[in-house]
């Protein structure tokens, strides 16, 4: 059995996941053509 203290185990890189605004639609502007409040004009919540 190898127990070596100077091994580090390195974390898996896990992707945030992006949900589509639902109020927008995914297109950063609300009906009006200004930026949509609820995502901040980035189309993703």
């Amino acid at each position: 059995m190898n127990t070596d203290d100077d091994e580090q185990v390195t974390p898996a890189q896990i992707e945030p996941k992006r949900w589509q605004c639902c109020h927008c639609g995914g297109t950063g502007v609300d009906s009006y053509g200004d930026t949509c409040p609820h995502c901040h004009g980035l189309g993703f919540c």
